[in-house]
């Protein structure tokens, strides 16, 4: 397949014209600049792109039977007037996209254009196909366009070079619309579309889960509310449920909005979810195309928590600045995280342990070794081929934005940690595929917030350093101990139904004066001469410091740090803890519980 060139449309769409006929699509009638994309091949060559339109999968087609399209209403990102060599203009197929049985040829212009077939189609029983096609060239490429936000199957077929038809699946829904006459809209006057669009990469059968779902209002007038019927493989009857809409959305309007979506109790990798709309502005609608997805449903289906591992040194003086971005993401990303320090892979320092040399081997050889250095999961990012990555930009956008994809890979095991009876106990589940395959456990007592007072830190004083970077940066996540026998991790026994435990004497250290303690876990492979498969499966956290009464705050004078170890504004005033948020907080090294 062709490689297929995309890029964002920079040009901005008037509003929406009035319309000479009635349309119908799949597509937004007036959807926002930035949420189109622009689809060609960068060549001098023909593209063409349709959008297929089934009456057997389509009721309003269905009862659109007998009439007349009288042509087609598409969007271009620039000019393309090659009417004269009959390179430019709209097309119909029936039956198959190579089937062409109308076709005008038409300067087709920048935005919307409204072109009307010498010989209108007469919808029948057949699948019909409509679209445009153009002579792109180096000159202005990319003529097609696609609302990028959502793709409704078979709405957007491509061929470059008139070669071979092909379905995109992924670059959105081609702003293509069947133009009708005015008696027409009688078969779509209150109908509206719905599908799922985005969700996690494993779904729970029969749970709920959070999804996208895109909305395209077929009607002439606005909606505000709607009820819709989802029904995953498996489950005997349609869930229903209410939407009540942020926004009115505008006549043949599109939208898509995250929502609770329930999942069908069929398990597979590739299984059907189907979506239809029952109901509009409270009354019932009509009969629609549904909308048909693909979810992978699986009782392994594990809450992901990312784990983040710093390469570090108390000698690197461009560490801290890493550090200090790093912890800037970690505000502003909402979600849980785990993060680790490796004193290692430049130069060991106090800090060091043998757990921290032991994993240096992700960088792949002595010669690749450098702080600082951060890895997500253990895994290569999407466009990495390392899984270890430098220092980026001066900003937290690079950490955050990795933090987000390391959260969005599929967990492929359950870890739990428990502290009773002064044994440490991890337990959980891996998924069905891995029961036999060679799995690593890693347990760690961790400490968090020493300060560059009593261990100090090089760089701190850099001319480019942040003004707070003082009040910002601690040692945080320096492993203690680990539990496991081999520092690199000890080979994990797993029972045929995929679960495991195991348990570690819990050990008293000294540690380094920091504010807060934890227990961390994880799930891994251990794979040195083939680096791709080192991901960690997943991975726990449990805070190990004693609570104290709430009521104790005003008679201490101690400092108030959150888990982070950055120190909290004076407390004196304070009536039972009213200046501080409600959340955990450590005081003379013990966890201050504010509810």
């Amino acid at each position: 397949m062709k490689k297929l060139i995309v890029t964002l449309i920079l040009c901005c769409l008037g509003a929406v014209t009035l319309w000479s006929q009635v349309p119908y699509g799949y597509a937004p009638g007036n959807p926002a600049a930035e949420e189109l994309s622009a689809l060609g091949g960068n060549k001098n060559q023909y593209v063409q792109g349709l959008t297929k339109f089934d009456p057997s999968q389509d009721p309003v087609l269905q009862r659109l039977k007998g009439q007349e399209v009288k042509g087609v209403r598409c969007y271009l990102r620039a000019d393309y007037k090659q009417a004269r060599q009959k390179r430019s203009g709209i097309l119909a197929s029936e039956s198959k996209p190579d089937n062409i049985v109308r076709q005008t040829y038409v300067d087709l212009t920048e935005g919307w254009n409204d072109v009307m077939f010498e010989e209108p189609y007469v919808i029948g029983d057949e699948p019909f196909y409509l679209g445009l096609q153009a002579y792109e060239t180096l000159g202005t490429p990319y003529p097609l366009v696609a609302y990028a936000k959502a793709t409704v199957p078979q709405s957007c077929l491509v061929n470059q070079g008139k070669q071979k038809w092909e379905e995109y699946t992924d670059r959105g829904t081609l702003l293509i619309f069947a133009l009708l006459d005015d008696d027409a809209d009688a078969a779509f006057d209150h109908a509206a579309y719905a599908q799922n669009t985005t969700h996690p990469q494993t779904v729970a059968p029969d749970q709920d889960f959070a999804g996208g779902l895109y909305i395209h209002n077929f009607t002439p007038y606005p909606i505000d509310n709607l009820e819709i019927a989802m029904q995953g493989e498996g489950a005997a009857e349609p869930t229903y449920k209410d939407i009540v809409l942020p926004e009115m959305l505008e006549p043949y309007g599109s939208t898509v909005i995250t929502t609770q979506l329930r999942a069908g109790t069929t398990e597979g990798t590739s299984v059907d979810w189907t979506c239809r709309v029952t109901y509009l502005n409270k009354a019932l609608a009509e009969s629609a195309r549904p909308g048909v997805t693909k979810l992978y449903v699986t009782k392994d289906n594990f809450q992901r928590v990312p784990i983040v591992e710093e390469f570090t040194s108390q000698r690197c003086v461009n560490c801290p600045q890493m550090a200090y971005f790093l912890e800037k993401a970690f505000e502003q990303y909402d979600g849980p995280y785990i993060y680790l320090s490796h004193h290692s892979g430049f130069a060991d320092d106090v800090f060091t342990s043998e757990a921290d040399r032991a994993v240096v081997y992700v960088f792949g050889g002595y010669e690749n070794e450098y702080n600082p250095a951060i890895m997500y999961n253990r895994a290569m990012l999407e466009g990495e081929d390392v899984i270890v990555q430098g220092i980026r930009d001066m900003s937290p956008t690079p950490y955050l934005e990795a933090l987000g994809e390391a959260a969005q890979m599929p967990a492929m095991a359950e870890v739990n940690i428990s502290d009773e009876n002064g044994n440490i106990t991890v337990s959980g589940r891996v998924a069905r595929d891995l029961i036999d395959k060679p799995l690593y456990l890693s347990c760690y007592l961790v400490e968090d917030g020493m300060t560059v007072d009593k261990y100090p830190q090089l760089g701190m004083d850099d001319a480019d350093a942040p003004a707070d970077l003082y009040d910002v940066f601690r040692h945080n996540g320096v492993i203690l101990h680990y539990y496991n026998s081999d520092p690199v991790g000890d080979l994990l026994s797993v029972e045929e139904n995929g679960t495991y435990s195991v348990s570690f004497p819990a050990v008293e250290k000294e540690g380094f004066g920091g504010t807060a303690r934890r227990l961390v876990a994880l799930v891994h492979k251990v794979n040195k001469s083939n680096l791709r498969d080192n991901q960690v499966l997943n991975a726990a956290q449990l805070q190990l410091t004693s609570g104290i009464d709430v009521q104790e705050i005003k008679t201490r004078n101690a400092a108030v740090y959150d888990l982070s170890g950055r120190k909290l504004p004076s407390l004196q005033g304070a009536i039972g803890g009213r200046l501080l948020p409600k959340g955990i907080y450590i005081q003379n090294g013990k966890k201050l519980v504010i509810k």
